[in-house]
């Protein structure tokens, strides 16, 4: 395999036009490249050009101008301005390596740490090396600090989860089997707590306005007598602390099997487990909103196309084997007339990993939808990736309002549960 590899490797070196010389540092081999004039605007961008022209050695992955395009529109525009720099930073990083790293040395081992503190997973199948999800379709070109191979996919870092996303995660985590239980004072005095510390600590990275903020709107909810209510308050200030953050890490539902399987909504409470997921993350103005109409679940908001948003969406763990026994699952939703997308995913931590089911909608009218489980076209942070999702591995599930259009939005869900629609 090793000899297939390299073979292949030094071959594929002529796609590189003007690969550049070993006196050439890793910038200017780039920058000889037609296939890399996108990481080059990217490098630039993110002021790096600097550090990889340094001594090293370095090993950088270099995603080819395919590679970006197979981003999601915007993406690329949004990282390279102002607001997603420290983004597209992290991102860049993640695709170096200390040392100087041929592909014979890269197939010796499993994995390779980063610049960024983030691992690789290294993998020979049938004589091509992955990292990752990406084929590497150019090994081993020189440069005088080091070494670059060109990749056919962006590499994407896990999500950084910040202190404050931790905070208020554990106490949701702890405070929803109470509430849910019947024990609101409970769920209250778990809260509470966690604001406090917000509230009186530091190092939480919140502007003087954001914490006075916070003070008052904790001051307004510590005098509501009813617990249930005060529940709600609290829940309500940490989940605006949350979503200011650009926190979109989900948790895991509460421990009530009969909720899992089917989403009815006769309960409040159920509308408690999910999460709203903005744009912001990328710099985008779009909004949305969440609350219970009857008996139904309503996702209402605006997508903004500024600063390369466009997105909206609602999340919500599942507990493990809620849709064992199915291969499908049945939504009763009634929409806008634009088109929507159902998404599952395999961990509750969200991750960039999504599988996607598109749907559209009659404006105001009622409608069944049953989605096929393993026909959901699996999504990594908006690239489309080879793979699937069986329906023993749900652990979450979403709603995207994501087509590309401005305006407003609606999606009033009335139920959600596993069938058997091929039985």
């Amino acid at each position: 395999m090793t000899t297939l590899l390299l073979s292949a490797a030094t071959l594929s070196l002529a796609a590189v036009a003007n690969s550049g010389s070993t006196n050439d540092t890793i910038p200017a081999v780039a920058s000889s490249s037609d296939r890399l004039s996108t990481l080059v605007a990217a490098v630039q961008a993110a002021d790096l050009g600097g550090a990889l022209s340094g001594d090293g050695p370095f090993t950088v992955f270099a995603p080819t101008n395919e590679a970006f395009e197979r981003l999601d529109d915007g993406v690329i525009e949004g990282l390279l301005e102002e607001p997603g720099r420290g983004t597209l930073t992290r991102i860049l990083t993640h695709h170096v390596v200390p040392g100087r790293l041929y592909a014979r040395d890269l197939l010796e081992v499993d994995s390779v740490e980063t610049l960024a503190g983030t691992e690789l997973s290294l993998e020979g199948i049938r004589g091509r090396l992955l990292v990752e999800d990406s084929i590497v379709e150019t090994a081993d070109v020189d440069a005088s600090n080091g070494v670059v191979h060109l990749i056919d996919r962006v590499l994407v870092p896990p999500t950084v989860v910040a202190p404050l996303q931790q905070l208020l995660t554990k106490a949701i985590d702890r405070g929803v089997p109470l509430y849910n239980s019947g024990d609101p004072e409970a769920c209250c005095a778990v809260y509470a707590t966690a604001l406090d510390a917000v509230a009186l600590g530091t190092g939480w990275n919140l502007s003087p306005m954001q914490a006075e903020n916070v003070r008052r709107a904790i001051e307004d909810a510590d005098a509501m007598i009813d617990a249930g209510s005060r529940a709600w308050a609290y829940r309500r200030i940490m989940d605006a602390l949350m979503e200011s953050r650009q926190m979109t890490t989900s948790r895991p539902a509460p421990a009530d099997e009969s909720a899992r399987k089917v989403f009815t909504f006769d309960d409040r409470s159920e509308i408690q487990d999910w999460r709203i997921v903005l744009d912001g993350v990328m710099g985008g103005l779009s909004t949305g909103n969440l609350r219970m109409t009857g008996d139904s679940m309503l996702f209402t908001g605006e997508t903004s196309l500024r600063n390369n948003g466009g997105f909206s969406s609602i999340r919500c763990g599942v507990e493990a084997d809620t849709f064992s026994g199915s291969d499908s699952i049945k939504l009763r939703v009634r929409g806008d007339g634009r088109t929507w997308i159902m998404g599952t995913r395999k961990s509750n931590s969200m991750g960039g990993d999504s599988y996607w089911y598109r749907f559209e909608t009659v404006d105001g009218e009622w409608m069944d939808v049953v989605i096929p489980i393993r026909e959901m076209q699996r999504h990594f942070f908006g690239q489309r990736a080879p793979g699937s999702i069986s329906p023993e591995e749900v652990k979450a599930i979403e709603f995207y309002i994501y087509d590309k259009k401005a305006g407003p939005f609606s999606l009033e869900v009335d139920s959600i549960e596993g069938v058997q629609a091929n039985a």
